[in-house]
């Protein structure tokens, strides 16, 4: 229901924006427009605004603005004639056809300029987490550092990052980061080679992308696990599922803020935590960090058996390997094969790569302090990548008790005016070649026509902005007044592209087609449109299984 509700609010406006751009340089040049329909078909209502009938009609795919002259063998009085689209000259009527598709790059750059006003919510180039002997720890990375350039060109927002390091696949970038533990605010050089994985271009191209091992965006939840009851955790009180509120009075926002202010206690020292049961309760735990003869300088889950639930099981789906293998909820998830695995995102490559190689995997669990080891037959379920090509997902049926922080986030707003357009403009030059190039990538085959998407991939795209809020919803908006600005200028018989190719091969010729000749041009345009929306709506339908 949402999707429906997204496409009519973001479809509509762009119709009528791009119909009125036609209608309104038709009234300039005082062409009459006969009909101003949002939709096609048989019209459900309809209402005579001066000359021009307006009317809302059955199906809302599309629109059109009927124009006086468009059928040439149709008879005219000379008053008729002379307000006629095909007695205008060649440059009135280029502006008329192109009004449609100006109007909505216009359009997109309005709704730029509000987004911006209103404010961008983006996440802070700050590191949410640095994983446990990965690659990024082993750099020189840690948890709330904050990442300021990346090979000297400055960064603000984690998406920076991610796209910078994406477009950089086994590559030696360095990185200008503030450690967070440091007095100093001056950025400290590290450097690191990427390592690269599966990914698809913003184009859709199927390509590789880089990646920094075990940097991730977003820190863990202060949710507990505790996998063995007699650990001093377990026996001072704590449970699988608390979540821990402050330490020795110390608020904390995340996993990783905890295990800082861990390492900063002093051996023997008593470290009283606040503690959010599952019913609600807030009660205190206390424990002793050890000595260092007695494993004071390991982590909280060595010193205490104290644990993050991200590798908990919460549940194990009904009839899967996991569910017959033995696991149950609590369990802790420990290994897959000889690989141990420190966070929820290892564990799903680990099972993803055996499950491809070898079609079956080892999975380690602990529970109640001892370690079990089961063979298991991933499930594998079929999908479709955004080509719509298939794909194979290897799965056990565990649901984590996966919990993630909120990430640090600030509110990226314009007010200069001047700022503003410039801005919005170059957003919109920017996502129109983007399109324009990604027609030339399916054109040479680079680019796959299964990453095109019809009124039910729009649908979704819509209502999925609309639960992301009014920024991202506006952003939606916009790029799709582009995309239907770019497609209305292809040169296409029956849309604007296709009368302005007309219009260009008249002023060559010197004289308008024939009706015969425009008669096949039609045709063979109106056969284009209809192959592509076959293509459009088999998309849609292949990827609603996946919806």
């Amino acid at each position: 229901m949402l999707s429906v509700i997204g496409f009519l609010i973001i479809l509509g406006p762009l119709v009528i924006v791009h119909e009125f751009g036609h209608y309104i340089f038709a009234r300039i040049f005082n062409v009459k427009a006969e009909i101003f329909s949002i939709g096609f078909g048989p019209k459900i209502w309809a209402r005579k605004k001066g000359e021009t009938e307006v009317r809302i009609s059955a199906f809302p795919l599309g629109g059109y603005v009927k124009l006086l002259g468009e059928d040439r063998e149709a008879e005219l009085s000379p008053e008729e004639a002379a307000r006629a689209l095909h007695k205008q000259a060649p440059w009135k009527r280029f502006l008329i056809f192109f009004g449609g598709p100006f109007f909505n790059f216009l359009f997109a750059i309005l709704v730029f300029m509000i987004m911006m006003v209103v404010g961008e919510p983006k996440i802070t180039s700050v590191i949410g987490r640095v994983v446990q002997d990965s690659a990024a720890e082993k750099a020189g990375f840690h948890s709330g550092d904050r990442i300021v350039a990346i090979d000297g060109k400055p960064v603000k927002s984690y998406d920076e990052i991610m796209m910078t390091v994406a477009e950089s696949p086994k590559k030696s970038i360095t990185f200008s980061v503030v450690p967070k533990k440091a007095a100093s605010q001056d950025p400290v050089q590290i450097t690191v080679t990427t390592s690269t994985e599966s990914g698809y271009s913003m184009y859709g191209e199927s390509t590789h992308l880089g990646q920094v091992d075990g940097m991730e965006m977003v820190a863990r939840a202060l949710n507990v696990g505790i996998s063995d009851p007699s650990s001093p955790a377990g026996q001072a009180g704590f449970t699988t599922g608390d979540v821990i509120v402050k330490m020795n009075d110390i608020s904390l926002k995340s996993w990783e803020e905890l295990e800082e202010q861990y390492a900063l206690i002093s051996p023997g020292s008593h470290v009283k935590f606040d503690v959010k049961k599952a019913d609600g309760k807030l009660v205190q735990v206390t424990l002793v960090k050890p000595t260092a003869k007695q494993g004071g300088n390991h982590d909280m889950a060595d010193a205490w058996g104290l644990r993050s639930s991200e590798l908990f099981v919460e549940k194990t789906v009904p009839e899967s390997p996991a569910e017959a293998s033995g696991l149950t909820s609590g369990d802790r998830l420990v290994a897959v094969g000889s690989r141990n695995v420190q966070s929820f995102f290892q564990l799903r490559e680990a099972i993803q790569a055996a499950g491809e190689k070898e079609g079956k995997i080892t999975l380690s669990w602990e529970r109640k302090g001892e370690v079990t080891s089961s063979a298991l037959i991933p499930t594998a379920t079929q999908g479709r990548d955004p080509a719509l090509k298939k794909t194979v997902q290897y799965t056990v049926g565990v649901l984590p008790m996966l919990v993630m922080a909120e990430p640090e986030t600030y509110l990226e707003r314009v007010l200069n005016p001047f700022v503003l357009v410039y801005r919005a403009s170059e957003r919109v030059v920017t996502f129109t070649w983007r399109n324009v190039v990604a027609i030339q990538k399916m054109l040479t085959g680079d680019v796959s026509v299964g990453t095109l998407g019809g009124p039910i991939m729009i649908g979704k795209i819509a209502g999925e902005s609309l639960t992301r809020g009014l920024s991202a919803f506006l952003g939606t908006m916009a790029i799709l007044s582009i995309g239907l600005g770019v497609l209305n200028i292809l040169p296409v018989p029956v849309l604007d592209g296709g009368h302005l190719l007309l219009l260009a091969i008249e002023i060559v010729r010197g004289k308008p087609l024939t009706m015969r000749m425009m008669e096949i041009i039609q045709l063979v345009g109106l056969s284009l449109i209809l192959l592509l929306m076959a293509v459009v709506i088999r998309n849609d339908l292949a990827r609603l299984t996946y919806f």
